[in-house]
């Protein structure tokens, strides 16, 4: 339930943010992460352009659902990043600084990790240009997130229950994007 309220707050305040663009350098991309998809995880994205060289992205992924019983990789994740391209907005290199909110739960057997955290962090990318309308675009951001990590036998239950389980809170380095994205360009 927190999640869900740190979620909506950051769609609202994005949705500000990109409301309040300039309507001349309106551009916008919707985008997909292709490495998510290849894990079975349906994402969406949309990158707004904002000024001439800045644009701003916001990307959602959720996969609520087990492969099986014993395998899984349920997800929910909100990332969202300012980005400052270095030619032109939405094409070649790019910095950026990323935001990620999320909430996981991966098992592989009896072994499993559930984490919930909220991150802030770096990140690089290039755009290569396919053709008119459609880029492919890999990037990679490190950062720093707080949050919740239990891991163990069965880390769906919290540790202080007498179950096998190590629960950890705190900061650590995470990845903030990792992504090779098929972005399609609206003009």
């Amino acid at each position: 339930m927190k999640n869900l309220k740190w979620i909506n707050i950051v769609i609202t305040v994005l949705f500000f943010v990109v409301a309040q663009a300039p309507a001349k350098a309106q551009r916008m991309a919707v985008t997909s992460n292709l490495l998510e998809d290849a894990m079975l995880a349906p994402n969406l994205g949309v990158d707004v352009v904002v000024a001439d060289k800045q644009s701003f992205s916001l990307d959602f992924t959720c996969a609520p659902y087990k492969l099986t019983e014993n395998v899984h990789n349920k997800q929910m994740a909100v990332r969202a990043a300012y980005k400052f391209w270095l030619n032109q907005a939405l094409y070649a290199h790019f910095l950026s600084v990323d935001g990620v909110l999320c909430s996981s739960d991966v098992k592989l057997g009896k072994i499993g990790s559930r984490d919930e955290y909220v991150g802030l962090g770096v990140g690089y990318g290039y755009s290569f240009i396919i053709n008119k309308n459609i880029n492919i675009v890999p990037s990679v951001g490190i950062g720093l997130a707080y949050g919740s990590n239990y891991q163990g036998t069965d880390h769906m239950i919290k540790p202080t229950e007498g179950v096998q389980a190590i629960a950890t809170v705190g900061i650590r380095p995470i990845l903030t994007r990792l992504s090779v994205t098929i972005q399609y360009v609206l003009k």
